[in-house]
């Protein structure tokens, strides 16, 4: 049985995506629905706080916002305070998406630790948030 975190998180993040391509959507992807999650959160940001608050890179956010745009999901509005920023917003389409996406998001995660139990998913959630903030930290 393989013990490397690394191969066992490689494997969890194939089963997640499997599940997600079958019980969430084909359409969007975890990062799209990522950064549906930040717009939604803040109700208007510009593309530097979705790049932070998703864990994404500046290049790859702005790659995901324009997909966004196209789609019709966001619409980018010029800062009235400094005209080179854009503030992104969901629009009523990306609205409808978001709470859709979120919904079965929120089942998937139960069907993904569902496997462990309640108590051992509390464990887990804990553990993987520990190891994101002390690598945050380095």
């Amino acid at each position: 049985m393989e013990r490397r975190p690394g191969h066992l998180i490689r494997r969890v993040h194939q089963i997640h995506d499997a599940l997600w391509s079958a019980r969430v959507s084909q359409d969007a992807t975890p990062t799209q629905f990522a950064v549906l999650s930040v717009v939604a959160h803040f109700g208007q940001c510009d593309q530097a706080t979705v790049a932070r608050e998703a864990s994404l890179d500046t290049s790859t956010a702005g790659s995901v916002v324009l997909r966004l745009i196209d789609r019709g999901w966001l619409r980018a509005e010029t800062s009235p305070s400094d005209r080179r920023r854009n503030l992104l917003r969901l629009t009523a389409d990306g609205d409808e998406a978001y709470l859709r996406l979120a919904a079965a998001a929120t089942a998937l995660t139960g069907e993904l630790v569902e496997p462990l139990g309640e108590r051992d998913s509390a464990t887990l959630i804990r553990l993987l948030q520990r190891l994101i903030e002390g690598h945050d930290r380095s």
